[in-house]
């Protein structure tokens, strides 16, 4: 094996390790939600990373979370390189997958800076919620604002429907050499993927929307994020059981990481 296809290897290997530990704490704290009213305001990226730092050596844990997710950010990045247009995708698909690639790095890499502050112990007073509604506030204060927001809401909606077809087609089972996996691993990759893959369609659906309907009644305290969508969840009818079902589903979707982390095809 050639030394950048180790490097390139254990990058994408460590950066799906990371979103293994992220998606199970936080499907634990939706899951404890359901029980404490309470505890939904713990169902965030900061509180993993303020419960992760606060455990017995949590700050090696959290720095180790930290380097994690900025590997798999740079391995998002490191996609747009690699990937090769199929003979089944036209150029605008590919385009897009490429687009796709470089939001989830940056995504991912805002969220290791998010943990690299609470490692630091660099505070800040505002909530996940108020970050989304602070952003609505920021890009409304333009003439284009409101177009962005509802965007910004668009894109997310789109990113939800992808997810639900990678649960409805398990197309995601590409990414692994089945043919040299175990039935028993098969059936784990099947059914934590689909079931967390519809886990985070629902969720991102749920904060797509938000921010459409953010821009459609230029109203930016509209706009929310994951503990919005519970608190939405927990309004319907059977709402407990919504929202413990996203929870088993996003600790669902950490094991189907870990199953990349350990099984994915990396070289090609």
């Amino acid at each position: 094996m050639e030394p950048s296809s180790k490097w390139k290897k254990l990058t994408a290997r460590v950066g799906y390790s990371a979103k293994t530990v992220m998606y199970v704490m936080l499907g634990a704290f939706i899951l404890t939600s359901v029980v404490n009213t309470l505890n939904r305001e713990k169902a965030s990226q900061s509180h993993v990373f303020i419960t992760l730092k606060q455990q017995p050596l949590g700050q090696v844990f959290l720095a180790i979370l930290v380097v994690g997710l900025a590997c798999y950010a740079f391995w998002r990045w490191l996609q747009i390189v690699i990937t090769e247009k199929s003979n089944d995708d036209n150029i605008f698909v590919h385009f897009i997958n490429k687009l796709f690639f470089f939001i989830s790095g940056a995504f991912y890499l805002v969220a290791a800076y998010a943990g690299g502050k609470t490692l630091l112990e660099v505070r800040s007073s505002e909530s996940s919620q108020d970050n989304e509604k602070r952003i609505s506030e920021f890009l409304m204060q333009y003439e284009w604002g409101l177009l962005l927001v509802a965007a910004i809401g668009l894109c997310i909606i789109i990113f939800a429907i992808v997810q639900f077809k990678h649960a409805f087609t398990s197309d995601f089972l590409d990414k692994f050499s089945m043919s040299s996996l175990s039935v028993f691993v098969k059936r784990c990759i099947k059914i934590t993927g689909r079931l967390g893959y519809t886990a985070r369609g629902l969720v991102y659906s749920l904060v797509g929307c938000f921010f459409v309907i953010a821009a459609l009644l230029s109203n930016p305290s509209e706009a929310g994020g994951l503990q919005k969508a519970l608190e939405i969840l927990m309004e319907q009818p059977f709402g407990p059981y919504l929202i413990a079902g996203v929870g088993v589903g996003f600790i669902m979707f950490g094991l189907y990481c870990a199953l990349e982390a350990r099984y994915r095809k990396v070289d090609e």
